[in-house]
């Protein structure tokens, strides 16, 4: 079996990391290396870990690089052919890797292999598995499984959480890494979107199985989700896709700064914007990096499809229809300009 590398992204993870590095400790596989970058965390958790599991290695970067920043990190320093980024609140079946390495060997024009995150706690973890970009810039789940399906060895989404992934060194190499600009928000997808745009597969495998520990995670971060979703589109479509959609999408933008508005955050979704400007040569350098390697045109990746609702517009019966309508009316356009784009 290949040697893995496994990358743990500690951030004040007392309460979390304890159950986490135990689990791996306990990994079938029988060829790893534990590397625990911790991202400036205050809370002693990392000098805990060294105590208590000295076969580890842990790495203190006295500052907080962001989740891209920590996985480039954890990338330059293996030397396996595998790493496994995960957060500090993932926890390990036993044979997670041996399923996930078999399907990589199965499938060698695969740049990342994720396990299936579950959570007890959290009723929208399935998200995380896997799921498509909405042409407005917008994650598209998959469908809730039902727990009586059957399902397949791997699937195949384009994008997946940056949360537990499995990737081929020599491939995150050849993509540029994670684009640590992000910081938060978006880097995850934009990794595996840039690894499915040059031809490559992202795959996911539903017998691999990691427990979630924390809290389900919200979208309070408006500034960088704001910020990082232009990052994407900037960096990813083309030019005739930013023109073609630019009526949807100044209709999209005008409905989601109403609600921002509503919601209080309507100031950090301008700063959002304003960083945006500010960046724009360097995103452009990227973007011309980024162009040699994009084989796949836009139309045979950006989808249209339900977007997430709000859980306050869910629960309005009204809101619920006007939004299921506007995304009916955004399909129909789609459907209009897919075949230019």
């Amino acid at each position: 079996m290949k040697k893995i590398t496994i990358g743990v992204i500690n951030y004040n993870g007392m309460k979390r990391l304890p159950e986490t590095l135990e689990a791996i400790s306990h990994l079938d596989y029988p060829d790893v290396e534990v590397l625990v970058v911790d991202n400036g965390s205050t809370d002693g958790s990392s000098e805990w870990g060294e105590k208590e599991y000295p076969q580890f290695k842990f790495l203190m970067i006295g500052k907080n690089l962001g989740l891209p920043g920590a996985r480039n990190l954890i990338l330059e320093q293996a030397d396996s052919e595998f790493v496994f980024v995960m957060d500090n609140d993932i926890v390990l079946e036993p044979d997670v890797f041996t399923r996930l390495v078999t399907v990589m060997e199965k499938c060698p024009e695969a740049a990342l292999c994720h396990p299936e995150i579950t959570d007890a706690n959290d009723p929208h973890v399935y998200h995380y598995n896997g799921g498509w970009i909405h042409y407005l810039c917008a994650f598209i789940s998959r469908p809730k499984p039902e727990p009586e399906e059957k399902r397949p060895e791997w699937e195949q989404f384009d994008v997946t959480s940056g949360g537990a992934l499995l990737i081929r060194r020599e491939i995150a190499e050849e993509l540029g890494r994670f684009d640590a600009d992000y910081f938060f928000n978006w880097e995850d997808g934009d990794f595996a979107a840039r690894a499915n745009l040059a031809g490559y597969s992202c795959l996911n495998v539903p017998q691999a199985i990691v427990h979630h520990r924390s809290n389900p995670r919200g979208t309070s971060k408006v500034f960088y989700q704001t910020r990082n979703r232009w990052y994407f589109i900037l960096k990813l479509y083309s030019w005739k896709t930013i023109i073609f959609i630019s009526p949807a999408l100044f209709l999209f933008e005008i409905s989601l700064a109403v609600l921002l508005l509503l919601k209080g955050s309507f100031f950090d979704y301008i700063k959002g914007n304003i960083a945006v400007l500010s960046d724009f040569s360097q995103i452009m350098k990227k973007r011309k990096a980024f162009r040699r390697l994009k084989v796949v045109k836009d139309k045979d990746w950006l989808r249209s499809g339900s977007m997430y609702v709000p859980e306050g517009i869910a629960r309005n019966k009204l809101l619920k229809a006007l939004a299921e309508s506007f995304y009916k009316l955004l399909d129909v356009y789609w459907m209009l300009i897919r075949k230019i784009v």
